[in-house]
């Protein structure tokens, strides 16, 4: 058994990966929706930071991990940095040797250079990784991103309001719901860019949709994840009156919160409720054990039932002389 390492930076490498990489992270235990190429090369394409390198490892010819980063200023970080709130590789330890060396080899080009590793969850194998002789490295806790377990009941305050919201729908005209296909796909992104911003506006702010570059990735994105069967982006509509858009991702047991909007209009009728509530008991029904509800602290996760999780930063200094 051979591992063979290389270090991929042209947009046309990546591109060449794409296909063996998404069989790789969809046969992956642990992968995350997040480390999907539907995802990582959606962004690196509407925000291009900087120059890529990521490291393709195969094992008999056939790929067997990725570490995806890229370079900016000096500092490497995982591709979908910043929107992304829970980041990985795909790697595992029998990997490890091959990705040491090839640090090595990045620390030979990059002398100098700070390898930011953060946002990333507890247990990964990234952060089992043996560095190179010589690099330095510190870690900490780096954000809350709040879980619930979806094998334990809804508490009892959680189960109270969503009976009541679905009464106050009933009397508004009833409740319906549509995922997003393929065909609807884009009206649903659109619904839910103007939900999003429109409640922001409310508060004097444009929200974290607004920009052409974000609403260009999660339209590829979404396109991506939809044909890999991890999308769940549902519309809810009251009388008939679209309330409310959930952008959710499911993949391996486990069920991501994204980002919602509703109509602040239609807010003492409990949209937002309604779409969690909506989301959870969809994540229940296919079998998923966990709802993430992503980074935050902000109280109406912790009503649903949801317990903290922390990730971990992983901040390593490449040393200016090879050692």
């Amino acid at each position: 058994m051979s591992i063979a390492a290389r270090w991929l930076t042209g947009d046309g490498d990546l591109d060449a990966l794409a296909p063996d990489w998404a069989a790789l992270w969809a046969a992956a235990p642990g992968a995350l929706p997040f480390q999907s190429p539907a995802w990582l090369l959606a962004w690196w394409r509407a925000f291009r930071p900087g120059r890529p390198w990521v490291l393709e490892l195969r094992r008999d010819g056939r790929l067997a991990g990725v570490l995806p980063l890229y370079e900016d200023g000096g500092t490497l970080r995982l591709l979908g940095a910043g929107t992304t709130d829970l980041q990985d590789a795909l790697l595992d330890a029998t990997l490890f040797p091959a990705v040491t060396e090839a640090l090595r080899t990045l620390g030979a080009a990059l002398p100098g250079a700070t390898l930011d590793l953060f946002d990333v969850m507890q247990g990964s194998a990234l952060l089992d990784v043996p560095l190179p002789p010589g690099w330095r490295e510190e870690r900490r806790e780096c954000d809350v991103c709040p879980v619930m377990d979806l094998t334990r009941p809804l508490p009892a305050g959680a189960e109270r309001n969503l009976r009541h919201a679905r009464a106050r729908a009933e009397r508004a005209g009833g409740l319906s719901v549509e995922r997003a296909d393929a065909d609807s796909l884009p009206a649903l992104l659109d619904a839910l860019f103007r939900l999003h911003g429109a409640r922001w506006a409310g508060r004097g702010e444009a929200g974290v949709l607004a920009s052409p570059e974000v609403r260009a990735f999660h339209r590829a994105a979404a396109a991506g994840l939809l044909a890999a069967g991890a999308l769940r982006l549902t519309a809810l509509s009251l009388g008939g009156r679209l309330a409310a858009v959930h952008y959710g991702l499911r993949h391996r047991g486990r069920a991501f919160y994204y980002i919602g909007g509703f109509d602040p209009g239609m807010a003492p009728v409990g949209p937002g409720t309604l779409a969690v509530g909506h989301a959870i008991e969809e994540a229940v029904g296919e079998g998923a054990r966990e709802f993430h509800f992503l980074r935050g602290r902000e109280p109406y996760k912790y009503r649903w039932g949801a317990g903290d999780r922390v990730t971990v930063r992983r901040l390593v200094v490449i040393p200016r002389i090879s050692v």
